[in-house]
């Protein structure tokens, strides 16, 4: 800006001086041929007009030596003005022309464009002392005008009025226009300073506006591949979903199955429980004919058959307790697979898996105990066959040997009784294995419960992970939209980068 202001000063003084000296010029060189003319006319001697012409000459010489040397010198006025000063004088005093001293005002109006106030009261001085002295020259010395006419008062009062007003009136007018001008310049001043301030202001604020775009665009790069992680995530987490949904269905089908076969196992144990009562009920018939075939020897052998009867109505339903034992070691191993298979899907689910897991967890157990208590069912039943391939025998022995019945008869009583406590424990124990049946199918319902929440919950987060997803893409374009825009305020700031320089 300084630089500028320079140049524009630089600019304004040349100007201001070349002007004065073509006017300078000019107004020399009518003189010099206004004088030549003179002296041919013989108004005006030879030494007068080599005193002009030497006069002109020197100040043009002056004023062109100062002015080609620098053209926006601050001396060239000065010189100029006290050549003009020897000129007018020489005119004034040595022409034959009563009008000479009106050159004066050309002069003294050119030189208010320097605004110098000083200079042109200086001049005003020296043009005035001029006239003075050339009006008391003619009034007392030559006591005539230059051009020989007679003394003339009113044309002595109007050149000297004419001269000293307008020298009065040029400085003053200098006078107020420089105040003027002062005032003036003084509030273009303040508003430059003003200007100057609040551009600064700007550009400081441009300054801080194209660094924050910087960094702002950096971040909203590093938010837009953030936000390409977060979709690309969300669209995982969103296969993961619906993975887990068809994992979640195949589970609910293997939950169904299990169900089935729990309930076929519990309707096997209710029949193995009716199937114990009426072997239960079996052994009192035996005990009650071995009373009887005390009581009575005669109806030993219908007694005998009847028992014969009675224990291969019992090996029949020992076979049959038998074939319930194998279905329940089966279901055992299956519901134990099925366990593991719950174990393994409930990790692959992860949290959301964890209570299925410890559900599977109690599963396996209740079908190890349920192995555990079908193993002692089967030493149970082994050994009721055992005692019945015993009873066999003695019956077979009570027929071949009635010599020999009483023996048998109480043989049989007491095979009766053990068969008796047997019996009564496996009544038990099949009634702790319905017990057991009845847990498991309430925790396979819960399980089932559980399964269908698992499923409505995944159903609403793969809802709310598609919104996500729909969501992030939003986002993504907004924020190459919002790139887009800072790039554009970066260019916009950039073009003030010419201010700061």
């Amino acid at each position: 800006m300084k630089a500028g202001a320079n140049d524009q000063n630089y600019n304004m003084d040349r100007a201001v001086n070349t002007f004065a000296l073509v006017i300078i010029t000019i107004i020399d060189m009518i003189m010099f041929g206004g004088y030549i003319g003179d002296y041919r006319k013989g108004n005006i001697g030879l030494v007068f007009l080599l005193a002009v012409i030497a006069a002109v000459l020197g100040s043009l010489i002056a004023n062109y030596a100062v002015y080609l040397r620098k053209k926006d010198s601050k001396a060239f006025k000065n010189v100029s003005l006290t050549g003009y000063i020897i000129v007018y004088a020489l005119c004034v005093w040595g022409a034959k022309n009563d009008m000479v001293f009106c050159i004066a005002f050309p002069i003294t109006v050119l030189f208010i464009l320097y605004f110098d106030y000083a200079m042109i009261v200086r001049g005003a001085i020296a043009f005035s002392v001029i006239n003075l002295a050339d009006l008391i020259y003619v009034s007392f010395v030559i006591r005539q005008h230059h051009s020989g006419a007679p003394l003339n008062t009113t044309s002595l009062l109007i050149q000297g009025a004419c001269i000293l007003m307008y020298m009065f009136v040029i400085s003053n007018t200098t006078r107020i226009s420089n105040r003027n001008n002062a005032l003036k310049i003084a509030g273009v001043k303040a508003e430059q300073e003003k200007n100057t301030a609040m551009l600064q202001d700007v550009l400081q604020v441009a300054c801080a506006v194209r660094e924050n775009s910087r960094e702002a665009s950096s971040y909203i790069e590093e938010l837009g591949r953030d936000v390409d992680l977060t979709t690309e995530a969300m669209g995982e987490i969103a296969e993961g979903n619906n993975n887990n949904a068809r994992n979640i269905e195949r589970q609910t089908v293997m939950t169904g199955n299990i169900q089935s076969m729990i309930e076929e196992t519990k309707r096997m144990s209710d029949e193995m429980l009716n199937l114990s009562g009426q072997s239960a009920q079996a052994v009192l018939s035996g005990r009650e004919s071995v009373r009887n075939l005390e009581e009575n020897s005669k109806r030993s052998e219908e007694a005998n058959r009847q028992v014969e009867a009675a224990v291969q109505h019992f090996i029949q339903n020992v076979g049959e307790v038998q074939d319930i034992v194998t279905q329940i070691f089966s279901i055992s191993d299956q519901t134990d697979l099925l366990a593991l298979n719950a174990s393994i899907e409930s990790a692959r689910a992860g949290e959301a898996g964890r209570g299925f897991s410890v559900v599977a967890e109690e599963i396996r157990k209740l079908a190890e105990e349920t192995r555990v208590l079908t193993e002692q069912i089967g030493e149970i039943v082994t050994e009721l066959k055992n005692n019945a391939d015993e009873a066999i025998g003695t019956v077979d022995n009570v027929l071949e040997a009635s010599a020999v019945e009483h023996e048998l008869i109480e043989s049989t009583h007491s095979h009766f009784r053990k068969i008796g406590s047997s019996m009564e424990g496996l009544n038990r124990n099949v009634q702790q294995i319905n017990g057991k049946i009845e847990e498991i199918m309430e925790s396979n319902n819960t399980i089932v419960d559980s399964i269908a929440q698992i499923s409505a919950v995944s159903e609403e987060v793969a809802a709310s992970t598609q919104q996500t997803l729909e969501k992030s893409v939003e986002t993504r374009e907004k924020a190459g939209n919002a790139e887009q825009l800072m790039a554009n305020l970066v260019n916009t700031v950039q073009a003030m980068d010419k201010y700061l320089e």
